[in-house]
């Protein structure tokens, strides 16, 4: 009895920690669940990011219907164009990420748009499920980053996008996040 105890114990503990840790936002798991969608764009309302190479990122407010269920969600939609594969990509930040998205960039990054810095860097990094910024800085410049985490079951698990002249355009991802609500 004891054995089988152990055992049941310790096929328990390996199921546990083999589950999958949910990567999905829940704006993804909203729009998977629904069988009918609308998805309601703020194009008034965008911060747009662009790199030397001509690869895009765009951040802006949606609103999300389940046409069944009349239910609605809000939500920031990254929609991002890289070159290196060439590829066109859509993420999603639920609004239970939104208020800490909010305060990163207002605490750390904003701040910071102006730091100087001899022999050292800094990088702040923000990480959500389905995407992760970093803002860089070095002696030689600053530099925004922002990947798409890996949520399906592409080869390749983060697509990146990064861009040095386009920081000075942070504060207006910040009026695109305050929007969400």
């Amino acid at each position: 009895m004891k054995n089988l105890f152990l055992i049941i114990l310790i096929q328990f503990s390996i199921f546990s920690y083999s589950q999958k840790e949910n990567v999905e936002s829940t704006t993804r798991q909203f729009i998977d669940k629904a069988q009918f969608t609308r998805i309601n764009k703020d194009w008034n309302t965008t911060a747009e990011f662009k790199s030397g190479i001509g690869e895009v990122v765009n951040f802006y407010p949606i609103e999300v219907i389940d046409l069944k269920a009349g239910s609605k969600v809000n939500a920031l939609q990254i929609d991002m164009y890289i070159k290196n594969p060439d590829i066109y990509k859509t993420a999603w930040i639920g609004i239970d990420e939104i208020e800490e998205f909010i305060n990163f960039v207002e605490d750390n990054v904003i701040p910071n748009l102006d730091l100087k810095l001899k022999d050292k860097s800094s990088e702040f990094i923000f990480k959500a499920k389905e995407m992760t910024m970093s803002y860089f800085v070095n002696e030689r410049g600053r530099r925004i980053t922002i990947k798409l985490n890996s949520y399906d079951n592409d080869k390749i698990l983060n697509y990146t996008f990064w861009t040095e002249t386009q920081v000075d355009k942070i504060p207006r991802l910040l009026t695109v996040l305050k929007k969400i609500k």
